[in-house]
């Protein structure tokens, strides 16, 4: 049986998901990733991006299958869209089954995300983030 907090964890989980498909389908044509609205507080204040800056646009051009711009705009879309894919899916396989998948899910990264094997590679991959956010936004002004 599940705690109160891990009932809200997965409530959330689950809104957040939901608030970015509908994020995602109110800029759904195929130029839209152009277009967004630039909710960065680093972008806003400082004028020059964070390392997430550029991901919803990333998931824009990797829904409509433009792999190598979703790269070039941010190469977190390689984390973050599979997990995005994968999350609702062991939701409904939790449904399907009788076994809360999400929940596993949530404490196997839990696990994970604690441990210097993978926070020191985490870390140079953000950094990597960052520094491409730069050299693009300097030498051709994106994401």
């Amino acid at each position: 049986m599940m705690t109160k907090q891990e009932r809200r964890t997965l409530w959330i989980c689950n809104l957040m998901w939901f608030a970015l498909l509908l994020w995602l389908a109110v800029g759904w044509t195929d130029s839209s990733y152009r277009e967004t609205i630039t909710v960065c507080p680093t972008k806003l204040v400082w004028h020059i991006p964070c390392p997430t800056c550029g991901v919803t646009r990333a998931f824009l051009l990797t829904a409509h299958g433009r792999f190598a711009e979703a790269l070039q705009m941010n190469i977190n879309v390689l984390l973050l869209f599979p997990a995005y894919i994968i999350f609702p899916i062991a939701g409904i396989l939790g449904l399907a089954t009788g076994k809360n998948f999400q929940l596993k899910l949530l404490n196997i990264t839990d696990k994970v995300c604690k441990k210097w094997s993978f926070i020191v590679p985490f870390a140079i991959f953000e950094i990597t983030a960052e520094a491409l956010n730069l050299y693009h936004h300097f030498t051709i002004g994106m994401p």
